[in-house]
């Protein structure tokens, strides 16, 4: 077994260190006739808040070689922290699940978490953090979490590992997700004439992802008292041994499931 929340007095214990990252499967009914969910460790959903968010504005893509970059706004309807339906489908899947939560303020994420404590369909609470955040502001919305019952893992910015990692480590999680997918800019497309002139700004997926992750896991996975799941770039089973090789509890694969979701 592996255990992401060893001091947590439920726990939260897999059969096999792999899951998916959140936005890889949805909510769990979209992959249902592509994935058997009985070989993964946990499944992972696609980010939830409390209150509705709707689709980011203009082009939500740009691919460029083998790496694309996205920028959804995480749109969600609200509510999917205690709506019937999405916890009769949790209740059927095979394996623990793990709610991701979008951190939005410290009320809300803690109406959240103590929403989210009566499902019991749910193992865990894997929180995402805004980038800019003050450390300050993160402390806050991780005790929010706190104060519902299920253990809370942190999805770390790529860009704050350095101050937020250590931080947080102390601050009651029961392990930490490195990293959310780091921030990147891709030139305007080229060769079209009606191409889009603008920068694209959004999340970086791809197999370039992956040494930017193994240098934060082989920097920090042994200064941290909690543990790891790694995330990011992960595109085959070696890569995923060699992250767990530097010490990660686990893993999630993100983007590649797009388009090989028999990958897991």
């Amino acid at each position: 077994m592996f255990e992401l929340a060893p001091h947590h007095k439920y726990g939260l214990s897999l059969k096999r260190p792999v899951m998916p990252a959140s936005g890889a499967m949805g909510y769990g009914d979209e992959y249902a006739d592509l994935v058997d969910f009985s070989l993964l460790g946990a499944f992972v959903t696609n980010p939830v808040s409390l209150r509705p968010r709707k689709t980011a504005g203009g082009p939500r893509l740009r691919v460029h070689s083998d790496h694309f970059v996205v920028h959804t706004g995480l749109p969600n309807p609200g509510g999917k922290t205690g709506r019937s339906k999405d916890s009769k489908i949790w209740e059927r899947l095979p394996v623990p699940v793990i709610v991701h939560l979008v951190a939005t303020t410290a009320e809300e994420t803690m109406k959240a978490a103590v929403r989210l404590s009566h499902l019991r369909c749910v193992a865990g609470i894997e929180l995402g953090l805004a980038d800019r955040l003050t450390p300050d502001q993160a402390v806050s919305l991780v005790h929010a979490a706190g104060e519902g019952d299920k253990p809370v893992i942190v999805r770390i910015p790529f860009s704050r590992v350095d101050d937020l990692a250590p931080l947080l480590s102390e601050e009651g999680v029961s392990a930490l997700t490195l990293t959310a997918p780091p921030r990147a800019v891709l030139p305007p497309a080229a060769g079209m004439e009606d191409a889009d002139p603008r920068f694209y700004r959004g999340r970086l997926y791809g197999p370039a992802v992956l040494p930017l992750l193994l240098g934060t896991l082989s920097r920090w996975v042994s200064k941290l008292p909690v543990p790891i799941i790694a995330c990011g770039g992960i595109q085959s089973a070696q890569e995923a041994l060699a992250c767990l090789n530097l010490g990660a509890t686990a893993v999630q694969i993100d983007a590649v499931l797009w388009r090989n979701p028999t990958l897991l």
